[in-house]
């Protein structure tokens, strides 16, 4: 190929790329979103909703955090009124602090004489998981039979 050639070759290639890019820009913008079919910018419209999304984003940050410190000082209200119980134990002179509605103690534990299975008993009943039995009418009677050592237990 003579110097000539590739010199023409490569000026007629500059003036199509130059006339392509065009054509090729608006199918990539076309592609990507950022123009609609017509041809229209569609990155002021954009602008406008992602703007308004962070405004409701904003407020529903402030919202939330409002209702935080609502809650925050409803149960601050709360923990002041619960009573406390400290105990020392002589033997590792490790000072208890229980809970009077819950009888934990500070590290979450219970006393040594609460029944653990009473406990989950009472929450089941408040969560309504389990129902309180009832006790049976009247008295009951045991079948004694001809089997049975009825005489001989006496």
């Amino acid at each position: 190929m003579t110097a000539r050639s590739k010199s023409r070759r490569d000026k007629n290639n500059r003036i199509r790329r130059a006339k392509n890019k065009v054509k090729e820009l608006k199918k990539l913008k076309k592609t990507l979103g950022l123009i609609d079919d017509d041809g229209m910018e569609i990155m002021e419209k954009v602008k406008d909703i992602t703007e308004q999304q962070k405004r409701k984003e904003e407020e529903e940050k402030l919202k939330q955090e409002a209702m935080d410190e609502i809650v925050r000082r409803e149960t601050d209200k709360i923990r002041k009124k619960e009573e406390y119980i400290v105990i020392e134990h002589p033997e590792s002179k490790v000072k208890h602090k229980y809970n009077v509605n819950t009888k934990r103690d500070q590290f979450g534990q219970y006393p040594v004489w609460y029944n653990a299975r009473k406990e989950r008993r009472k929450q089941l009943l408040m969560q309504g998981k389990i129902k309180r039995k009832r006790g049976r009418p009247g008295r009951r009677m045991h079948f004694i039979d001809a089997t049975s050592n009825y005489r001989g237990a006496m």
